[in-house]
């Protein structure tokens, strides 16, 4: 039996999804995913699940223990609310439905199952919030950072950057390399980690690029895009499918 993954969705209040591409109606709330995360679990041999936003603790409860690991996947920006900061200068849009939703739901998962869990982008940023970590609300308040990061005009499979991998971390036994080119469309970076949780990628500028939660188990989350990466280097696949391995051996 291959292990089902449950991946986060998008939450939007834009109706332009329905209208523009004439696939619904205006008024019209969406929940969406990219088929990049899709593609990546099923070729690394998962079942992947598109999970809807919901708001009831128990619904929650009741959806992970239907899945054997979690996806938390990328979007808008956290409200910074949730770590104790009020807003700054270059913060995104927010999306308070999923942010209510997706934190708990990050919550549960990490501290009440023993669910293996990926996050990639927002989904690395929620795992350090859930945490009691912070975020830079913009790079610009990193103390330096000589290079761009959200560099969304280069395509999706680009590295932009190189990036170093720490020796003992669960990434590096991944992927067998101290180095990795990554690529790169993030614009907020983890500031103060999680509690229990490693910085074991870094950039040149020292802005954290994955995370792990110490121990054995798979909590693991990468500021970069792994699924933009793998159908034209598939060496990318490689953390999936120690993903999904390990939520087929957790089941």
């Amino acid at each position: 039996m291959k292990p089902i993954i449950g991946i986060t969705s998008n939450y939007s209040t834009h109706d332009y999804h329905g209208t523009n591409l004439k696939i619904g109606a205006p008024e019209q709330e969406w929940q969406l995913l990219a088929d990049d995360y899709i593609y990546s679990i099923k070729e690394a041999g998962g079942i992947p699940v598109i999970l809807p936003v919901l708001s009831e603790v128990e619904d929650i409860k009741s959806l992970l223990s239907k899945i054997d690991g979690l996806l938390l996947s990328g979007g808008s920006d956290i409200d910074p609310k949730y770590y104790n900061q009020s807003p700054k200068e270059g913060l995104g849009g927010l999306m308070p439905k999923r942010d209510a939703y997706e934190l708990e739901l990050a919550k549960i998962a990490l501290y009440e199952t023993d669910l293996p869990i990926l996050g990639i982008c927002r989904g690395c940023q929620t795992l350090t919030v859930v945490s009691g970590g912070t975020l830079n609300q913009d790079t610009r308040y990193q103390a330096e950072s000589p290079f761009k990061h959200a560099i969304v005009e280069s395509p999706k499979h680009l590295p932009s950057h190189d990036a170093s991998l720490e020796v003992d971390s669960k990434l590096y036994k991944v992927f067998g390399v101290d180095k990795l080119g990554i690529n790169s469309f993030h614009h907020q970076s983890i500031d103060r980690l999680g509690k229990y949780f490693l910085a074991t990628m870094h950039a040149s500028d020292e802005t954290i690029e994955a995370i792990e939660l110490s121990g054995e188990r798979f909590v693991i989350g990468t500021q970069w895009h792994p699924e933009m990466m793998v159908e034209k280097n598939p060496s990318y696949m490689k953390v999936f499918e120690a993903f999904v391995e390990s939520c087929q051996n957790d089941r």
